[in-house]
C-alpha cells in the first residue's frame, strides 16, 4: 500500500502534485532538510552527520595533550588550556542556518545583526559548523529520546543513554561513564554546570552532585541559577533540603527565563578561573514548546537570536583572557534536540538533526559515515 501511495505521487498528474502539495504543506519534512542544506555553511554532508556524543571525545582530545600542573591544564607550547561549553537547548539545524544566512530584509547588500553579532559564526570561522544527530541510531538498542537529558548527557559522556544511564527526561545517569566536567574536576581542575532546568539536577545527574557534595576536594560547581535556598521541597523529589541548597546560588536569578542568567553565571566562572565551564540556554526550547519549533515563529527566532548574541559576548571576553593571561579555549556550541510543532521526543529530521560549532576543527575520525537520517554504518 505504502508504494502504490508513493508512485502516485511520485507521477505528474495534476490530482497528485496537488495532494502532495498538501501533504507538504501538513509534513513538512522535506522543506525542512531541503532548508538545512541548501546553505553553504557545512562543514561536513548530512551523510557525515556526526553523533553527539563525538562532542566528549572532541574535548577530550583537546585536553588530554596536556600535563596537569598546579591545578591546571598546560599544553605541550606552555599555554593553560581551557574548555567552554555552551548549549542552546532546542534550537533546530534549520535556526542556526537561518541565524547565519540571513540578509537585512530592506537591503540585501547587508548582514542582518543576527550575522553581524553572532556567536556561532564568531566560534566557527576559525574551526567548523557541522551537522550532527541526536536520538541514537533509529530502531537499535541505541535509540532514546530526543530530549533534553539524553541528548546532553551523550554529549556529556561520550555514549548514548543505553549505556549512560539517560534514555529519557525521567532516567538517572549511572556513575559508569561520569561527565567530562567530574572527570576533569577529579584531576584536579576547576569545572563548573549550570542550568535553569530542575530535573537535571534533581533526577538526572543527582549521583555526580551527590559525589561532589561528599567530597570538597572535587572542584565541581553546580547551579540551578533560579533556584532559592530553603525553598520548600515537593516529597516527590526524594531530594534533601541541604542538596537543594548546595545548587541554589546565593542570589537566585530573576533573569533565568531569558538565559542572560546563564550568561552572567558563564562570565562570573570564567572570571573567577574555572578551566572547564559548561552553560545551558533553556529560553529556546520554552519558545518553541509555548509557540513552535521554528524559525518562522518570531518568539523561537528571537530567543535563538538573543542568546546566540550572548555568546558572542561570552567569546569576546574570552578572546580578551587569551591574549592577557596565555589562556587557549576550547569552545563548543551545540543542541541538545530539534522540535516538531511544539514538541520533541521522537524520531523524525525536525527532531533528530542538530548542528556542532566549534573554534578548533573536529577530527574528520569523528564524522560519521553513511547516515541517512535514522542511522550510520557503523
Amino acid at each position: 500500500m505504502k508504494n502504490k501511495i508513493k508512485m502516485f505521487l511520485s507521477s505528474g498528474k495534476t490530482i497528485p502534485q496537488l495532494v502532495k502539495k498538501l501533504l507538504k504543506n501538513v509534513d513538512n519534512t522535506e522543506s525542512f532538510l531541503d532548508t538545512v542544506l541548501k546553505n553553504d555553511i557545512w562543514s561536513n554532508s548530512f551523510e557525515q552527520s556526526i553523533p553527539i556524543y563525538q562532542i566528549y571525545h572532541h574535548i577530550h582530545s583537546f585536553m588530554d595533550e596536556c600535563e596537569i600542573k598546579n591545578g591546571k591544564a598546560i599544553s605541550k607550547d606552555n599555554k593553560i588550556r581551557k574548555v567552554l561549553f555552551l548549549g542552546y537547548d532546542g534550537m533546530r539545524a534549520d535556526m542556526t542556518a537561518a541565524l547565519l544566512a540571513r540578509r537585512n530584509e530592506f537591503d540585501d547588500s547587508l548582514p542582518c545583526c543576527s550575522t553581524q553579532f553572532s556567536g556561532i559564526k564568531e566560534v566557527s570561522k576559525s574551526g567548523g559548523l557541522y551537522l550532527a544527530y541526536c536520538g541514537g541510531e533509529t530502531n537499535t538498542p541505541t535509540q532514546q529520546t530526543t530530549s533534553t537529558s539524553a541528548g546532553w548527557t551523550a554529549q556529556f559522556t561520550g555514549v548514548w543513554g543505553c549505556k549512560n544511564g539517560i534514555k529519557t527526561n525521567d532516567d538517572t545517569k549511572n556513575m559508569q561513564y561520569e561527565t567530562f566536567m567530574l572527570e576533569y574536576a577529579k584531576k584536579g581542575l576547576s569545572s563548573s554546570l549550570n542550568f535553569t532546568w530542575d530535573p537535571l539536577f534533581d533526577v538526572n545527574y543527582s549521583p555526580e552532585v551527590r559525589q561532589v557534595m561528599k567530597k570538597p576536594e572535587i572542584k565541581m560547581n553546580f547551579c540551578d541559577t533560579d533556584r532559592k535556598k530553603n525553598a520548600k521541597i515537593p516529597k516527590a523529589l526524594k531530594i534533601s533540603q541541604e542538596f537543594s541548597d548546595f545548587l541554589a546560588p546565593d542570589i537566585p536569578s530573576k533573569s533565568a527565563p531569558f538565559d542572560s542568567a546563564a550568561r552572567d553565571y558563564v562570565l562570573h566562572r570564567i572570571n573567577l578561573g574555572d578551566d572547564i565551564i559548561c552553560g545551558l540556554y533553556d529560553s529556546i526550547d520554552s519558545m518553541g514548546h509555548m509557540f513552535e519549533f521554528s524559525p518562522k515563529c518570531a518568539e523561537y527566532a528571537n530567543a535563538s537570536l538573543t542568546c546566540d548574541n550572548f555568546t558572542y559576548q561570552i567569546v569576546q571576553e574570552i578572546r580578551k583572557r587569551e591574549a592577557e593571561y596565555n589562556e587557549e579555549w576550547l569552545i563548543v556550541l551545540a543542541n541538545d534536540h530539534g522540535g516538531i510543532r511544539k514538541g520533541h521526543g521522537g524520531q523524525t529530521p525536525e527532531e533528530r538533526t542538530t548542528w556542532i560549532a566549534t573554534n578548533i576543527a573536529i577530527d574528520e575520525g569523528l564524522f560519521g559515515k553513511g547516515y541517512n537520517g535514522r542511522t550510520q554504518n557503523i
